[in-house]
């Protein structure tokens, strides 16, 4: 009876250790977009994790590094990814980032993220990022003083002017969102980051290849 007690313990400590291990990981996730008019455009995305997640064996599919996160990118429809890389942010933590083009902003969509693009009369664009923290590691209080000071950013320039976006405004191109961690770990969000925009005239010689389709 009592050996049996104990096993179930250690085996709960095991878990936890496995659950805290895994929570802190991944630290911060970083997304820059620019954008045309047509919804094509490039990005660049970065995550900061552990050490050891980035040296994780694949078996164990925690892993996450350049090639990981080229196949993450990769699988995207109409994406084309320009190059990977990571850097040391200091003696435990690793940035992995991802530079890439892609065809249609919507087709970044992935399961945490949904992008919408729409056009809107008087030659508007509105982008719209929806984006979900769910799952039972996010209802846990017990992780929330880990991620505090913890950032996460998306950051969106158009080609055009912004005339609208619940964003912090850093030009006429460019807006920020930020997430900090602490204020969503323990809840379940399902939040919108929007911004409409103004696509930029099209020049004189753009307009003649596109009528001859050079």
């Amino acid at each position: 009876m009592e050996k049996e007690k104990s096993r179930k313990i250690n085996l709960l400590t095991i878990v936890l250790l496995m659950l805290l291990t895994f929570a802190s990981s991944c630290i911060e996730i970083h997304v820059s977009l620019f954008v045309n008019g047509d919804g094509s455009g490039k990005g660049k995305m970065t995550y900061v994790i552990a050490k050891g997640i980035y040296q994780a064996p694949d078996e164990e599919r925690l892993a996450i590094n350049e090639d990981k996160l080229a196949e993450q990118l990769s699988k995207r429809e109409g994406v084309k990814v320009i190059r990977t890389g990571s850097s040391y942010k200091d003696e435990n933590m690793i940035k992995v980032w991802g530079e890439f083009e892609f065809k249609d902003v919507s087709k970044l969509s992935d399961g945490y993220l949904k992008y919408i693009f729409t056009k809107l009369p008087d030659n508007k664009r509105e982008l719209r990022i929806n984006y979900r923290i769910t799952g039972e590691l996010h209802r846990r209080e017990l992780f929330k003083s880990m991620f505090k000071g913890l950032v996460s950013t998306a950051e969106i320039e158009v080609d055009g002017k912004i005339i609208s976006t619940n964003g912090k405004k850093i030009s006429d191109r460019k807006v920020r969102w930020e997430i900090p961690a602490e204020e969503v770990v323990g809840k379940e969000i399902t939040e919108d980051m929007i911004v409409i925009f103004e696509p930029k005239g099209k020049g004189l010689i753009q307009r003649i290849r596109e009528r001859l389709k050079l």
